[in-house]
């Protein structure tokens, strides 16, 4: 149990890659370090990758759990403390606190942010109301759920048109909606798009809002010509691009115009004491090998900074 209102060298927020590889880094360099993870376990992105990761130097996984437990496995012989289901409310840069949405307060030497980024959501009626109801959490993961179904996907990059060809192989019929006239994805995913005689584009139409009784049942649209028209549908995958978890940095550090963390090569933000790693200081190359990286980076810089 970590005492209320200890006083760590550094405090971590967020256990996805980033954080654990701050954590490892904090251990070996004898840094009391403090990991708050909003989640119930360690992982952070890494639980919700279904397929596999190939690109990772020195490790294949079949799914982005596996990587996280060969992570955990050289956490092994960490000293540094983690809390789980930890929603940190509050940040007071002055005084190095940090405060929980259950009260805690926890101070440290310098803190590290390493929230990562979510999902974009389309923020139309019926969005949360059939969230597992309809609403896919991933293609890869449920695949096979949607045999003999008709599925919607909306997005025009790399996820939207990879997942159109996943769900694809077991779907009656995929529906790639786009809000453009064009797509943004790998010409090669385009390609076998378009080739798949089970997957059909919706181009310049957004989506309105999500209907249905019990599940999910259909999409109104909305075309830029055509005017509104309602999609009958069976499941539906959103596929939009992601935001950067910085909300609790608005306001305490400069950020960019898509609340991406601005830093310094070594994760520095414009704050005094307040580091940020990994995917929400990232919007260039956000990926795994990135993320343990500036881990590591900001974690040997802040060693060298209170060993002076």
């Amino acid at each position: 149990m970590v005492p209320e209102n200890a006083n760590f060298d550094v405090l971590i927020v967020g256990a996805g890659p980033a954080g654990l590889s701050a954590a490892i880094w904090c251990s070996d360099l004898g840094l009391s370090a403090l990991v708050l993870e909003k989640g119930p376990e360690k992982g952070g992105q890494l639980l919700h990758i279904y397929t596999e990761i190939n690109n990772y130097p020195g490790c294949l996984a079949s799914v982005g759990r596996e990587l996280r437990d060969d992570i955990l496995k050289t956490l092994s012989n960490s000293r540094a403390s983690f809390i789980h289901g930890a929603d940190v409310a509050e940040l007071d840069p002055g005084s190095m606190t940090i405060e929980t949405a259950e009260g805690q307060r926890y101070t440290g030497q310098k803190i590290i942010f390493a929230t990562g980024v979510r999902r974009r959501r389309l923020n139309v009626p019926g969005e949360s109301e059939f969230e597992g109801k309809g609403i896919l959490i991933s293609g890869a993961r449920d695949r096979m759920e949607v045999a003999g179904e008709i599925v919607a996907i909306v997005g025009g990059g790399d996820a939207a048109l990879e997942n159109s060809l996943i769900l694809a192989e077991n779907a009656d019929r995929v529906y790639v909606i786009h809000r453009r006239g064009d797509l943004r994805a790998r010409k090669e995913f385009i390609d076998k798009a378009r080739e798949n005689p089970r997957i059909e584009f919706v181009f310049s139409n957004e989506v309105t809002a999500i209907k249905g009784d019990r599940m999910l049942r259909s999409l109104d649209l909305k075309d830029r010509q055509a005017g509104t028209s309602n999609l009958k549908i069976d499941r539906l995958l959103i596929r939009i691009g992601v935001e950067p978890n910085s909300d609790l940095l608005e306001h305490k550090c400069e950020l960019d115009e898509a609340g991406y963390v601005i830093v310094d090569r070594v994760g520095r933000s414009s704050s005094p004491g307040i580091y940020a790693v990994g995917d929400v200081a990232n919007p260039v190359s956000p990926t795994i090998a990135t993320s343990v990286g500036t881990g590591a980076a900001a974690v040997k810089d802040i060693a060298s900074t209170l060993s002076r």
